[in-house]
């Protein structure tokens, strides 16, 4: 093998990565156009997100009492009366 057979296999690998790759491009590019969209998108959403998460904890830092559905007012110093 002299050199110019060689340079001609190296130019036929080297052409063969290349259109390999043209060939895988645009499924490249869409990979990355998806990213970027699900990124945009979660930035959209992320005031929501922070709004629901709020109103979430506001709801469960409250002292809620089961009293309401027996139509009783509740003491909450006193125990519940249980004996005659």
């Amino acid at each position: 093998m002299d050199a110019g057979t060689i340079l001609g296999f190296i130019a036929g690998y080297v052409a063969t990565l290349v259109g390999v790759f043209l060939l895988y491009l645009p499924v490249i590019a869409l990979f990355v156009a998806l990213l970027v969209a699900a990124g945009l998108l979660q930035l959209l959403l992320l005031p929501l997100v922070i709004l629901v998460r709020r109103m979430r904890h506001r709801t469960s830092d409250q002292d809620t009492d089961g009293s309401w559905i027996l139509g009783r007012q509740a003491t909450l110093d006193a125990p519940p009366n249980r004996g005659p």
